[in-house]
C-alpha cells in the first residue's frame, strides 16, 4: 500500500460518516429536513465547525472514528511506504519553491516538530528531534525522487 492509497481509504471512511455540511440557511434547512428535523431542532445535533454537523444519535459513530488508533507510525516502518509518504507531501507542499520551511512542513505531517525556518535546520534535524531517525533515509530517497521528477518536468517544457 502506498501513502496515497492509505489517505484515500481514510478519506472514504471519513466520507461515510453521517456528517452533513451546510454553509447557508437554505442548505442547513434542507439538511435538517432530510433528517426529519426542523431548522430549530438544534438540540438534536452537534456542530463540529467549518459548516459540519451531525445528529446526536450518531455521536458514538463519530467518536469511534476519531478514537481509531493512528496506524500511520506503524505503516511508516515500511521503507517504500515512508518514501511514498514523504514524496506525496513534498509534492503537496510545493517543496521546490518553499525554500525556508519545506522540511518543516513535510516532517510536521508525520510528527510534531519545532519550527526553525531558514538554513538552520533541515529534515535530519527535525526527524532526529522527533525521535524518528529511522525516517531519515526514506526522506532522503523521497527528496532525491522529488527533484528527479522536477528535472524531468522541466525538460518536457
Amino acid at each position: 500500500m502506498t501513502y496515497e492509497e492509505w489517505k484515500d481509504t481514510r478519506q472514504k471512511e471519513f466520507d461515510a460518516l453521517p456528517i452533513f455540511f451546510a454553509f447557508n440557511y437554505e442548505q442547513f434547512k434542507d439538511a435538517m429536513e432530510e433528517r426529519g428535523l426542523k431548522v430549530n431542532d438544534t438540540d438534536k445535533i452537534y456542530k463540529i465547525g467549518m459548516g459540519g454537523y451531525y445528529l446526536r444519535t450518531d455521536a458514538q459513530k463519530i467518536r469511534d472514528f476519531i478514537k481509531l488508533p493512528n496506524e500511520l507510525p506503524e505503516l511508516m516502518k515500511d521503507h517504500d511506504f515512508a518514501v511514498s509518504a514523504f514524496l506525496y507531501e513534498m509534492q503537496n507542499h510545493e517543496y521546490a519553491i518553499n525554500l525556508y520551511q519545506r522540511d518543516y512542513d513535510v516532517c510536521n505531517c508525520f510528527c510534531e516538530t519545532e519550527p526553525e525556518f531558514g538554513d538552520n535546520k533541515d529534515y535530519n534535524d527535525y526527524l532526529k528531534e522527533a525521535g524518528h531517525e529511522e525516517w531519515i533515509e526514506p526522506y532522503r530517497e523521497a527528496r532525491q525522487k522529488y527533484f528527479e521528477i522536477e528535472r524531468e518536468e522541466e525538460t518536457e517544457i
